[in-house]
């Protein structure tokens, strides 16, 4: 039997008749550091019917041994694949789940995360994606801070290349995909996905709770900027490259592309940044989003500033002592809830699907 039944807990209030099956797949490829917590998020949920699906690319690391521990609790496959993408794809097309998900190897399911998705879903009939808020952990799985997102507008994540939505904390109906086709094959594949879905008519809605964590770590494909750089206009372009895009939409064109280029800054800030390396290559995603719409210059000037400030917080806290580095720290966060200004400050979330 490769269905978990979890022991009964709270149920959704509203709807009738039988509650929908819940598939979740993991994608995994030498993640045993992380794997056993994913799993048992699953595990441990209060909602009776969940079918949980690992598909591992070949890992060598120890994983298979941890699997086969789940024997009977989960279903698992072990063979070369050609990504993330392609394994979420296969383990989705193995599943027999109404309401589709994935959490990557190292992320988590918030407690009672799949109750208050299906309970959504339940009230909202017409709804076919429904994502959360998302805590974001350390590698020692440390909560850090709370994404609390903003509700889906196709628009903004355009205009803004701003994905928006944690996957983690996002489940999707299967109808949709079935309609609009499955996960695009490269990173970012989420990013991609939540665009394809929403142009195609189909309703995203955000649930105002917790309902996953999404882990931080160095491993992170979506720190890494040489994917992460390039693939951002790469799905920016492809957008404005849909035949019938409505004017309304088409006229963001430049608009996007320059902020996708913004954007690469944000990636490489997390990435290992360099001031020998990055410094110039900062300053040249900075400038051609200038040379993609020139009247985008009060971003790119916040941009600029952004940069310097991360300069700036590099270098007080290599040559500052501890103590005095803190104090200025804990007076900029003073100030800038006094001038309600974080937005300047705090970058929007890094990808990692």
């Amino acid at each position: 039997m490769f269905e978990h039944v979890a022991d009964k807990g709270p149920m959704p209030a509203s709807g009738r008749g039988e509650l929908p099956r819940v598939s979740v797949v993991i994608p995994c490829l030498n993640r045993a550091n992380f794997l056993v917590p994913t799993i048992e998020s699953v595990l441990r949920q209060d909602y009776p019917r969940i079918e949980c699906i690992v598909v591992d690319g070949g890992s060598t690391d120890g994983t298979l041994d941890i699997l086969a521990r789940y024997e009977g609790r989960i279903k698992w496959l072990s063979e070369p694949d050609r990504g993330p993408p392609d394994a979420i794809n296969k383990g989705w097309r193995m599943c027999n789940g109404e309401i589709l998900a994935w959490l990557n190897a190292d992320d988590l399911w918030a407690p009672g995360a799949v109750s208050k998705a299906v309970a959504w879903f339940r009230e909202h009939p017409g709804a076919d994606v429904v994502y959360g808020d998302c805590g974001i952990i350390d590698g020692d799985g440390k909560c850090t801070s709370i994404a609390c997102v903003r509700e889906w507008d196709l628009a903004y994540a355009v205009q803004y290349c701003d994905h928006v939505i944690y996957q983690a904390a996002s489940f999707i109906k299967r109808p949709i995909l079935e309609r609009v086709g499955w996960l695009y094959p490269k990173l970012l594949h989420d990013h991609e996905l939540w665009l394809r879905i929403s142009l195609s008519g189909g309703n995203i809605c955000h649930v105002p709770t917790l309902l996953a964590y999404a882990r931080h770590h160095e491993e992170n494909l979506g720190y890494r900027s040489d994917l992460v750089i390039p693939l951002k206009l790469e799905i920016t372009r492809a957008f404005f490259d849909k035949p019938n895009l409505p004017a309304s939409l088409l006229r963001l064109r430049n608009r996007a592309i320059s902020n996708a280029y913004l954007r690469g800054v944000n990636c490489l800030f997390f990435d290992r940044f360099k001031c020998s390396r990055d410094i110039p290559r900062s300053l040249g995603l900075i400038a051609q989003a200038l040379k993609a719409d020139r009247s985008n210059l009060l971003r790119i000037a916040q941009y600029l500033f952004q940069l310097w400030y991360w300069l700036a917080a590099m270098f007080l806290k290599r040559y500052l002592p501890v103590e005095v580095y803190e104090g200025l720290r804990a007076k900029k966060r003073r100030l800038v809830q006094a001038l309600s200004l974080k937005n300047v400050f705090r970058p929007k979330g890094v990808e990692g699907s």
